[in-house]
């Protein structure tokens, strides 16, 4: 899977080199979010959208009931199950975190979706639950518990990511009196924000707790947590997940100011970043938006940390069936910064063009990834870290290979996932095979850039090396099914001396068979590394 330009030595030569008649990538590299509501929750779209390239899905919580993402889980499943190839497909919940939101909008009252609000007019904010379900055009529910002793007469409250804009006349006991400055629309659960308001409390609320119990009664995968802005905010969500945490990934919602200045001690606890640019854009004045983009992309690649860019990427393909060429730029742009997935929010789930959404997102990033200058970026990340350890050299080393034999294909076996979470790290220009018998793990990795997970169910081998040769063989099988890989193409095999998580240590260079594996050339690295971080024998 070469490059448009691979033969290139500087970035320049490689931006003069890029063609626009040449094939985007073969396989996908980048892992594509789809956000699951009304729009996409049959079994019939969802199945398209995996097979348009959706790995993981999204579960936002704060829009719907327990009730309706449990069904939505089982359709999911049930969608993935109904596949002629076996895609492992992780789901992930949103957690409300300290970030607001409205209630509901009463519907018995005859009100529509949303509210027109004009210059002017008065809305009262309440905390009291009983208005949790039957807000109308005087007082909304908003729940602001946690923060509410934060909140300030004065201050200007921005509805989603605008334009509706109201200022804070008063505060009661359990309400704040507001008039609308810049008109808009005002909807059910939508995010209810004061741009920058100091934050105090490291707290879980209930509905949070409720909704991290819901993931783990669910069996998901992974958890977005939102508004954080301090690394005691993660701390607290891995407790409450306890032995669970240790399969489920935390990724932290980088939303506000505070939290980008602190963003190195996130990661230190985070298993990931999020980057919420709508929310961002609020707290951040709007043209820094793309600076904050591409320092934290930059610090979790550095990290070897997957990082998701979200919201508005195809935001007008909720409504036309064609994005804007800029929104297409700004996907492209992400995936060029060295995101590892992209997302869609209200696009599928609640546009009329779900499907679409999908099917355009994964072809920009065909596209996107086949104008990556990977060996710039594969040295760029190798002189900026300290090599620890066999598995970090190893992967190191499989990349370096996989660019020098031009492979189509790194092929690892993996129990907890760290070697293709490491191979990731340093972007080859080829997809990832991760083998591994845990389903958690496969599903995992597809927060990582270029990974494709397969599990593999069938009884160990009680002789290892006829063992990792099976498993060799059922990734390479799977690849070759889905047309990443060919007869006669190079494959580079990573494995371990035995058995067990940490024991990474072997690479193997094939060429790729029609049936079974054939006989290879082992490149073994030493331990301790040497100075370069390598020895090939």
């Amino acid at each position: 899977m070469l490059s448009r330009s691979h033969q290139s030595h500087t970035r320049l030569e490689h931006m003069c080199g890029l063609e626009i008649d040449k094939p985007g990538h073969k396989a996908r590299l980048t892992s594509i979010i789809g956000t699951i509501g009304p729009a996409c929750d049959s079994v019939e779209t969802l199945s398209a959208m995996i097979k348009a390239g959706m790995t993981i899905c999204r579960l936002n919580l704060a829009y719907r009931t327990h009730e309706y993402f449990k069904g939505a889980v089982q359709r999911i499943r049930e969608a993935q199950a109904g596949l002629d190839f076996p895609i492992q497909v992780g789901i992930g919940i949103d957690i409300t975190g300290t970030g607001i939101r409205l209630g509901s909008l009463a519907k018995e009252e005859g009100l529509g979706q949303e509210l027109k609000m004009k210059t002017g007019d008065k809305m009262r904010f309440s905390i009291d639950e009983k208005y949790c379900e039957h807000g109308n055009e005087n007082v909304m529910f908003f729940e602001a518990a946690l923060v509410f002793d934060n909140i300030k007469t004065g201050s200007k409250v921005i509805i989603e990511d605008g334009p509706l804009t109201l200022i804070i006349k008063e505060k009661g006991e359990d309400y704040v009196d507001c008039e609308v400055e810049e008109p808009g629309e005002l909807g059910s659960h939508m995010m209810w924000t004061i741009p920058n308001m100091v934050m105090r409390e490291v707290k879980l609320s209930e509905k949070d707790k409720k909704d991290l119990q819901f993931a783990v009664d669910h069996d998901l995968d992974m958890v977005f947590a939102s508004w954080v802005w301090c690394p005691e905010m993660v701390v607290e969500v891995r407790n409450f997940l306890t032995e669970r945490s240790k399969s489920m990934k935390i990724l932290a919602k980088i939303e506000t100011h505070t939290a980008i200045k602190r963003v190195d001690e996130i990661l230190e606890v985070a298993d990931g970043l999020y980057l919420a640019r709508g929310n961002l854009g609020i707290n951040i004045s709007p043209e820094k938006v793309f600076l904050a983009q591409k320092m934290l992309i930059g610090k979790a690649n550095k990290a070897g940390k997957p990082v998701i860019c979200a919201t508005q990427m195809l935001g007008s393909m909720m409504w036309n069936a064609r994005p804007t060429r800029a929104e297409v730029a700004d996907v492209a742009n992400a995936i060029l910064d060295g995101a590892d997935c992209v997302m869609l929010s209200r696009e599928t789930a609640r546009g009329k063009y779900p499907l679409k959404s999908m099917e355009t997102m994964s072809a920009v990033c065909r596209e996107a990834e086949a104008a990556i200058f990977n060996e710039d970026v594969f040295y760029a990340l190798k002189r900026s870290v300290r090599i620890t350890g066999n598995t970090h050299t190893t992967a190191i080393a499989a990349v370096e290979a996989a660019h020098k034999c031009h492979a189509k294909a790194i092929m690892v076996i993996t129990v907890s996932g760290r070697s293709p979470a490491l191979i990731s790290k340093y972007r080859p220009n080829c997809v990832i095979v991760a083998i591994t018998r845990s389903k958690h793990t496969a599903r995992n990795l597809q927060l990582h850039r270029g990974v494709f997970p397969v599990l593999h169910s069938d009884a160990k081998d009680s002789v290892w090396a006829d063992d990792v040769d099976a498993r060799l063989h059922h990734g390479i099988q799977m690849a070759r099914h889905l047309n990443y890989i060919q007869s006669g193409e190079m494959i580079v095999l990573v494995t371990g001396w035995t058995s067990g998580a940490g024991s990474t240590n072997t690479i193997r260079i094939v060429t790729c068979p029609s049936t079974s594996l054939p006989s290879y050339t082992r490149i073994e690295v030493d331990t301790p590394p040497s100075n370069d971080g390598v020895r090939f024998e």
